[in-house]
């Protein structure tokens, strides 16, 4: 085996083992409630005083790893980015505002908002 194809092949063993795992929760997240766009009636009038913080975008999946990962993986990794993202800007409520299907990927668009939450735990 030549240098070449020595390096080319430790970089593709390299990538499918990384390709392998979805982004967890971090242990120090606090709870976060996210509500789909589908459910938003139902809790509209329990949340009071929120604040708005602004767009998230959680993502799972890369060109070179969706062959690798089922699709219920790939979702509960866009899921856990999105809680961990609104819990480093101090959301606890997101409205998940749709949910981009791509081939190689789960992205999911929010909004964040702080609240005094009224019956939502």
């Amino acid at each position: 085996m030549n240098t070449l194809s020595k390096t080319l092949f430790i970089i593709l063993t390299g990538t499918l083992l990384t390709s392998c795992s979805v982004i967890q929760p971090l242990p120090e997240n606090k709870p976060v409630r996210l509500i789909f766009y589908n459910e938003i009636n139902l809790v509209i009038d329990k949340t009071r005083e929120c604040k708005y913080l602004g767009p998230l975008v959680s993502s799972e999946g890369h060109w070179y790893s969706y062959l690798f990962i089922s699709n219920t993986d790939l979702t509960a990794g866009a899921i856990n980015d999105m809680y961990n993202k609104a819990n480093k800007i101090g959301a606890n409520i997101v409205y998940i505002n749709s949910n981009i299907d791509f081939t190689t990927s789960v992205t999911l668009l929010g909004q964040a908002y702080n609240c005094r939450i009224d019956g939502i735990k």
